[in-house]
């Protein structure tokens, strides 16, 4: 029953501080975003070797990062 009566606590808490939010005029809400195009990344493009040859120049002197 704790977990309930947190849960209770937390979402009396998120309306008490969205009320003083909006009665301050502070827009709290995320602007609706658009759903991103799908299009074919250009790296699908490209041939392994040039994949490869473009990892190695993005990372080139990195010790600590290898491919998988």
């Amino acid at each position: 029953m704790a977990n309930a009566d947190a849960l209770t606590v937390l979402q009396a808490e998120n309306a008490r501080l969205i009320s003083l939010l909006e009665s301050h005029g502070i827009e709290w809400r995320l602007p609706p975003q658009t759903a991103p195009v799908a299009h074919e990344p250009e790296l699908s493009r490209l041939s392994t070797a040039k994949k490869v040859t473009l990892f190695r120049r993005l990372f080139r002197g990195r010790t600590d990062v290898f491919p998988v």
